[in-house]
Parts: structure tokens; sequence; C-alpha cells
């Protein structure tokens, strides 16, 4: 019996079982299967041998195997709802970036940096919710904060990324690694003006944000985690992508 995959999609969150492998489920998420195309598609690989109540993992061997005609199931939903919160984070493998055109790029789990320096810094949460944050902490004390038992604002786990306010707005960095703050868009302006005034460690700069791949707008990487844990998938830097992966990233920023 060919073996089944299983891949954990953030936008939307789904838990799926495919037997196509990872950058092969990345190319029919985001074309499918008549290579029309239907999004961008950020996604985990999932250890095969997760298996929680939550989700009916029963189904997988009757449901998840080859078509009359031969062709691998590409597809079998076990979860779109509280998915992500239902999946322990030493499950996750590899992390994919795939483009409008079914262009992969994966990401490897990398050491978390011991220190993140900076005054502000803007965060695109991804899922389970979609705002786009303002905050004075840094990667590991915001998702403490953000899932902190009992909040009235708390998720389980969140799954986000570090955005770059240079990027944002197509400037260079000064030679400090830092940007004016009167340079910024007017609304990431006021909040993180409001950080300070307010006293308050976020601020909702979008609440009602698409959930779409500013793949240019990345700052460091991809961050994961819950109260105790915090995993980090680096993104490489802007010259390492246009040497090494040239052709996602031409295809990331069209």
């Amino acid at each position: 019996m060919q073996k089944c995959h299983l891949h954990l999609s953030v936008i939307p969150e789904a838990l799926v079982a495919s037997m196509l492998p990872a950058e092969e489920f990345g190319r029919y998420l985001a074309v499918g299967s008549h290579k029309q195309a239907s999004g961008a598609a950020i996604y985990f690989e999932i250890d095969p041998d997760f298996s929680n109540e939550f989700f009916n993992m029963g189904i997988i061997p009757e449901r998840c195997v080859a078509h009359d005609d031969g062709s691998p199931k590409r597809s079998l939903y076990l979860g779109i709802y509280r998915v992500l919160e239902h999946i322990p984070l030493e499950a996750l493998g590899k992390l994919y970036l795939t483009t409008r055109d079914g262009q992969v790029l994966v990401l490897n789990q990398g050491e978390l940096p011991t220190e993140f320096s900076a005054e502000y810094y803007l965060y695109d949460e991804i899922c389970p919710v979609h705002p786009l944050i303002a905050s004075n902490l840094g990667p590991t004390a915001f998702t403490q904060f953000v899932t902190t038992p009992g909040s009235p604002v708390c998720v389980p786990k969140i799954f986000f990324a570090q955005l770059d306010p240079a990027a944002i707005i197509g400037s260079d960095r000064t030679a400090e690694g830092s940007i004016a703050i009167h340079n910024l868009p007017e609304r990431i302006k006021e909040c993180f003006k409001e950080l300070d005034a307010a006293d308050k460690p976020t601020k909702t700069v979008d609440r009602t944000r698409q959930l779409t791949c500013r793949w240019s707008h990345v700052k460091n990487g991809y961050f994961i985690g819950d109260q105790n844990h915090l995993l980090y998938y680096p993104f490489p830097t802007k010259d390492t992508l246009e040497r090494d992966h040239y052709i996602w990233w031409r295809s990331a920023t069209l």
C-alpha cells in the first residue's frame, strides 16, 4: 500500500492526509489538479505516526487510497477547525511555502535567537487568527503573551511571521538597522506610538487582514509556539533567495 502523508495547512487551517509527498502536495494546493491557479499555500509536514482522538484518523487506511485509475488520493481532510491546538509542536516537521504557480520553498527548523533587538515589532499572525499586530514584545515574549491561559484574547498556539517595516514601504534600512518611524504607513505609525502612550504590549494594526502571503515583507522567519515552547523557521536573506532560490523568489514577488 502506498504511504499516506500528513500535512498541516495554515491558510486555511486544516489537517490533510495525502498520498502526495510534501512538495507535490504544495503544488497541488497552489494550482490544483487541472493547473488552474487557486492561490499560495503555507503548510507543515506532520509526523506520519501522529494521532489524536480529536481527529478521525481511522478513516485514513480506507479512504486515503489510490483512485480506480491508479492516480493518488491528493487530499483527505481530517479537520478544518481547532486543528493547530491539537497538534503538538514535536509533531511538526519542515515548513513549506508555495507560490501561486506552484513553486515550493522548504524551511527547516532553526535555532531560536537568544535575543531580538528592536524597539517595535510588527507581527503577521497567520493561524489560528490573522490580524496584523504591533508590539513592543520580542517573538518569545509575544508568544507567551498571546497564549496566556485565561486571557480574553488568548489562543492555545500561534503561528506568525515577523515583518520588516522597511520592506513594507520599500525602503532600505539605516546603518543602524532601523527605520525612522515617521516614514511608516500612518496606521502602523499610530500603533507604535500608542504602545508607549498607553503602556500596552500589543496594538492591533488591522483586525480584518486578509490571508495572503507577503514573503517580501518577512523580516527573519516564521514562529510557532505555545505557553511553554517556541519553534523558529528562519527565512533566507534576499541575497540567498536570489542566488539559491531564484525561481521561487521571482514567483513570490510577482
